[in-house]
């Protein structure tokens, strides 16, 4: 529910108060990736500013409950576990006070991180003079108002604005069956100044997508059994065939089980223990149980607080055109709220599009969602970009791939992480690079160089003749692309 957190992120003291304006050339519903950037952008460009948003600062979700605090937390242990000399390890002869410091210890550096991050956007708005921020909840009274109250109810203020930009996120999806409340969620693990600390002895997790399997994973490396129950037939959907293999592959070995064709039916719990039960295609039924069950099948777009009278949602989610404009002229939206890329960097290209054009009184930019990455933080990361081999087949689009093994790499064998490829993937007869998977160290840094090749339809022989640094494991792309022959 808006504007009800556990513990509110750090904010100014003059966050709390009343907009200063009646009027405003662009009020932005929502301080995350796809409200501040484009406020910003607008604010540079002498337009004046009203941001809104629940949480009293900036980052979303993102920065709340998501991808900050989740990848300090794996990434703390993942750092760890390799300069230690394998810390982890000690699982294996049952330590588990070593666990439940290294669980503690992430999860005070992730709260550390967040607390930076905080502060610093703090001062990003008191750089930008135009914008006005306010701590409070916003419901758009018809496209050009907007009813503005503050968290506590102390003051309540309508609002005029010349243009809209809509970015207000989305929330968790529960399945809608008994016993949703027992599970926890991202906000428990992660949140800010989380209450929940402990390490659970074996989890229950429902949703085998990537937020799922990144849990899975980082809890298998600590010795928690963990159990990932999904109702499709494969784990990560949509991605790439090898890819998933791999994963699985690096799942079993850290004891992670995973039930797919198992729809999640009830939650109940018994004693100590909760108990999962589900039911397979066949129409029989199964159960497994443990300590804690957690719910990651996903988020769906945030489209209450009035969205619904402007006639702009479309199947759950604002429709938009790639300029981010949608069918009122004078409203634009951006991030989770499109439900298309529900991605922190998709959100931040999409705001500044949609703010370029207010600028320029018409739609002159788009975003290039063929050119937007996306990784799957587990050990090794995995990533993609563009089509993969999959949807290039579908499409119909005669195409090849070349690919390089990180085991034939300098850096990856200087730093003992040989394991996984570099893949592209080439239209044959443009020898455009379309797409690009990379399963191994660093991929969710290498997909990005693979995506600005799929932006700017850059040609194999591009990357091929680009001298990457030596050593790096960037050299990995020209390796692959090198590999192509007509």
């Amino acid at each position: 529910m808006l504007g009800k957190y556990p513990v509110f992120p750090p904010a100014d003291r003059e966050f709390e108060d009343p907009p200063k304006l009646s009027n405003y050339d662009v009020v932005v519903i929502g301080g995350g990736g796809g409200g501040y950037h484009g406020a910003f952008e607008l604010s540079k460009g002498g337009y004046r500013v009203l941001m809104i948003d629940d949480k009293g600062n900036l980052g979303g979700n993102c920065l709340y409950e998501g991808c900050i605090p989740s990848k300090a937390v794996y990434m703390t242990i993942y750092l760890m576990e390799k300069v230690r000399g394998g810390i982890l390890n000690s699982v294996g002869n049952k330590d588990v006070n070593a666990v439940r410091v290294l669980w503690e210890n992430a999860i005070d550096h992730k709260d550390n991180i967040q607390y930076i991050r905080y502060l610093q956007h703090i001062r990003e708005i008191k750089e930008h003079e135009n914008v006005d921020f306010i701590k409070g909840v916003a419901e758009i009274l018809d496209q050009r108002r907007i009813r503005v109250r503050a968290i506590d109810g102390s003051w309540t203020r309508d609002i005029e604005a010349r243009q809209l930009l809509v970015a207000t996120g989305s929330v968790p999806i529960k399945i809608p069956v008994p016993g949703t409340d027992l599970a926890i969620g991202s906000q428990e693990l992660f949140g800010y100044k989380t209450g929940y600390r402990k390490v659970p002895n074996d989890i229950i997790i429902i949703g085998g997508g990537y937020i799922g399997v990144e849990v899975a994973s980082v809890l298998g490396s600590m010795g928690v059994k963990a159990t990932i129950v999904e109702m499709l037939p494969r784990i990560l959907a949509g991605w790439d065939n090898d890819i998933v293999s791999r994963i699985e592959e690096k799942l079993r070995a850290k004891k992670v089980e995973v039930l797919t064709n198992s729809r999640v039916i009830s939650i109940r719990e018994e004693g100590s223990q909760k108990i999962v039960e589900f039911q397979r295609p066949d129409g029989s039924k199964g159960y497994v149980t443990g300590s804690e069950v957690i719910m990651a099948v996903g988020r769906r777009p945030n489209v209450e607080g009035g969205l619904d009278n402007l006639g702009i949602v479309e199947k759950g989610h604002v429709e938009v055109e790639p300029s981010m404009k949608t069918r009122v002229p004078n409203i634009y939206a951006a991030g989770d709220v499109l439900g298309k890329f529900m991605l922190y960097h998709a959100a931040v290209k999409e705001s500044v599009v949609a703010a370029w054009n207010i600028l320029h009184g018409r739609s002159i930019y788009e975003v290039n969602f063929n050119s937007i990455p996306m990784t799957i933080f587990t050990e090794p990361e995995a990533a993609m970009v563009g089509l993969n081999e999959e949807a290039a087949k579908a499409r119909g689009i005669n195409y090849v791939t070349v690919s390089y093994p990180l085991e034939d790499d300098a850096y990856a064998q200087i730093m003992g992480v040989r394991e996984g490829w570099v893949k592209l993937v080439i239209e044959r007869e443009s020898q455009r690079i379309i797409g690009g998977v990379i399963y191994g160290e660093a991929a969710s840094m290498l997909i990005n160089e693979v995506a600005l090749a799929v932006a700017v339809n850059a040609r194999v022989k591009d990357a091929a003749l680009l001298a990457h640094q030596h050593p790096t494991i960037f050299e990995s792309i020209d390796r692959a692309a090198i590999r192509f022959s007509l």
